[in-house]
């Protein structure tokens, strides 16, 4: 028998390889207001942010921004990640430097390997939540190009490094739940 210290989570990272991407058209904070008090709405939602929030969090780069989560309660969200970078993700309540709460921030522990937050992922209670997606050089972090994904029961949230690839795989968050 095979002892793994570390269980690493299936993940078939090939299906986001090579997708589409074009800079999102960030939502500001009267949008965001806008979509948080549309009842039932549900998706994610590129969002800008003061700079000060990613200062907080020590995130850089020119591609710093949020994805404003929308869901029902009970969502689930599960983190996976194959990217020889080690990625973050950075979930919070609010885009206010001030009193935005940290809900998780899950962290690869070691380059190219699936596990991303807990094997199972965590409930949320009903949203708004803001993800943000990012990837550690020496001693801070670097905002992730994301673009985001709907599916039949949730939605997912995806990232990557570098400017010259569409490996979508390095980051990828999915919000599920049941119609």
């Amino acid at each position: 028998m095979a002892y793994i210290r570390f269980p690493v989570p299936a993940f078939d990272h090939m299906a986001f390889r090579g997708l589409d991407w074009s800079p999102p058209d960030l939502i500001d904070s009267n949008a965001v207001a806008a979509a948080i008090s549309d009842a039932g709405k549900t998706g994610a939602f590129a969002a800008s942010a003061d700079d000060s929030l990613f200062e907080k969090f020590n995130i850089q780069g020119e591609h710093c921004h949020a994805h404003l989560c929308l869901f029902p309660a009970g969502t689930r969200v599960v983190g996976r990640s194959h990217s020889w970078w080690l990625q973050r993700a950075l979930i919070v309540d609010s885009l206010d430097p001030g009193s935005s709460n940290v809900i998780a921030d899950w962290r690869t522990p070691r380059p190219m390997n699936t596990r991303f937050g807990p094997e199972d992922g965590i409930e949320l209670p009903e949203g708004p939540v803001f993800v943000i997606s990012c990837h550690g050089v020496s001693d801070h972090w670097v905002a992730n190009r994301t673009l985001a994904q709907n599916l039949d029961d949730g939605y997912r949230v995806l990232g990557v490094a570098k400017d010259d690839t569409a490996n979508f795989h390095e980051f990828c968050l999915s919000f599920s739940w049941e119609n």
